[in-house]
């Protein structure tokens, strides 16, 4: 097999900075909503006010963990999986929920009716929308509720992660299928559940209500699995040209080329809404064709400090709209908002390093011990006069996941 720049511990360079690059675009979206961007409206609409950078989120993650763990699940070891998702997702969920608190704190003391509409949708009763929808993100659940007045306070941005919890339960399943389809029909199986999303998107936008259609479009999981399945898909087909020895530079230059020119004129053009819905494909045939690349694209993308903004893109995306909103109740607007981007990315990059990274690996190691210990108890080790003491695992195989490029998830 040739020698593949790209890989170091199972991480993508090209891949992990594409990542930051879809969270800024998020970012500066939500940040001229929330009136501390004078953003152009041609910018905006050209990243579809940052949705778009979603659906290449998904398509991402279902590459990833494809290639992270297709030899893992085939025969088993689900239970290794979510507990290594648990660990990747679910502290910046608490902490971003955290962060928050000082927003919902603000708008009930001062009881202003019109930013609660204006940030979260807010009407009364209040405390009952509030406290559901912390119940709702706590959960995972908040991209099930197509209710803006429940799924958008405290973090709203976390529906997305919603959708990739939903996901993560189907991926061990979803994996094995697919691995086994033979080439040809794991395309038709993309196609088809490409197309009959885009029948239910139909029937929504037809026959529901536009106050209940546009959450149950973007945000509801069972809508935006096609595009994760394309992301399997894709990473199934990056495994198997890999495999044969041959180098697949040129081809994946050519893909990557194809895939951008075809991203950037629906960008211009954007023909039909949603637009995630035509961008998906071509997103799925953009990382492929990165992926497959052995040098660097012009070393932008694998510019080290692009790379590592690219790690921090879960802890951007948590974190950014609760310090938009926080920084808005401290008088910040468009003159100086450029200020709040900057420490946002700063914030991100400090939280990945002292909170995202060592809570992760705590969270695995205590998975990683519990399931010591019950094997420990079903053998009869460590129990009732046990043959020898209880070895702690090493570090190496408590951080063997290779997860932290998952997704923004």
């Amino acid at each position: 097999m040739a020698a593949d720049p790209n890989e170091s511990g199972g991480a993508f360079p090209a891949l992990t900075s594409i990542r930051f690059i879809a969270a800024f675009a998020v970012v500066i979206s939500h940040y001229a909503e929330n009136g501390l961007l004078p953003l152009p409206s041609a910018i905006f609409d050209f990243v579809d006010g940052g949705r778009s950078a979603v659906s290449l989120f998904f398509v991402l993650s279902g590459f990833i963990l494809t290639f992270t763990y297709r030899d893992k699940l085939i025969h088993g070891g689900a239970r290794s999986f979510y507990e290594a998702r648990v660990a990747r997702i679910y502290p910046m969920i608490l902490l971003g929920l955290l962060l928050c608190v000082p927003v919902v704190g603000y708008l009930l003391y001062t009881g202003d009716a019109a930013l609660m509409l204006k940030w979260y949708a807010l009407k009364e009763p209040v405390y009952l929308a509030l406290a559901v929808s912390l119940f709702c993100q706590l959960l995972l659940l908040n991209g099930w509720v197509p209710f803006s007045s429940l799924n958008q306070p405290w973090n709203g941005p976390s529906d997305s992660v919603s959708c990739e919890a939903f996901f993560y339960t189907l991926f061990p399943f979803l994996l094995r299928r697919l691995v086994a389809l033979k080439t040809w029909r794991l395309l038709l199986a993309c196609a088809a559940t490409w197309l009959v999303t885009g029948v239910w998107i139909a029937f929504l936008h037809r026959y529901v209500p536009v106050s209940r259609s546009g959450a149950m479009t973007y945000s509801m999981p069972i809508t935006r699995l096609a595009e994760f399945v394309m992301g399997i898909a894709a990473g199934v087909g990056y495994l198997r040209l890999r495999a044969n020895g041959r180098s697949w530079h040129a081809a994946g230059t050519v893909l990557a080329g194809v895939a951008s020119i075809a991203l950037v004129t629906l960008s211009v053009w954007r023909p039909l809404a949603p637009s995630f819905f035509l961008d998906a494909p071509w997103f799925a045939a953009l990382i492929l064709g990165l992926a497959l690349m052995e040098r660097p694209v012009l070393g932008i993308l694998s510019w080290r400090p692009l790379v590592r903004l690219g790690h921090a893109s879960y802890s951007l995306y948590l974190t950014h709209l609760p310090i938009a909103l926080l920084a808005l109740t401290l008088g910040f607007g468009q003159s100086n908002g450029w200020i709040v981007i900057v420490f946002c990315v700063v914030v991100s990059l400090v939280c990945f390093k002292l909170y995202e990274e060592p809570m992760r690996r705590r969270v695995r190691t205590h998975f990683v011990k519990q399931s010591a210990r019950r094997a420990a108890s079903r053998s009869g080790i460590g129990s009732g006069g046990g043959s020898g003491p209880n070895l702690p695992l090493p570090e190496s195989h408590v951080l063997s996941d290779g997860a932290s490029l998952a997704g923004p998830d």
